[in-house]
């Protein structure tokens, strides 16, 4: 998905959507989710919470063993930032951006720049 990306820019409502299609793949259905970033001493950290309310505690459980763990959102947001930058190593920066013309929320990720090096460039 990095690919269809612009290159640093990824919105909450582009986590959010992947984060639902995951889930829908592991458990056959849409449930709600919510994103959100956290900006502390650490930096800015995104949070993707999952609603339990419609999960049974085996699909809470199997969620969890494939990534997606209802009382961990960090680790939620993690497993869905890393599928939708195909396990290329990113930063977040420690800024959220707000364009309601075309992003919504959004956030800045740094990826390094040898992995945008094509094969002509090396």
């Amino acid at each position: 998905m990095l690919k269809d990306l612009e290159p640093a820019y990824i919105s909450f409502n582009q986590v959010e959507k992947l984060a639902k299609q995951l889930i829908a793949k592991e458990i056959g259905r849409v449930i709600p989710v919510n994103v959100e970033g956290d900006d502390d001493n650490s930096g800015l950290r995104i949070r993707v919470e999952i609603d339990e309310s419609s999960l049974s505690d085996d699909e809470a459980i199997y969620l969890a063993s494939r990534g997606f763990a209802v009382d961990q959102p960090y680790r939620s947001a993690h497993f869905v930032l890393e599928e939708l930058t195909e396990g290329v190593p990113y930063e977040i920066l420690p800024r959220l951006g707000h364009d309601d013309d075309e992003f919504g929320t959004y956030f800045l990720v740094e990826i390094p720049h040898h992995w945008y090096i094509t094969k002509e460039e090396k």
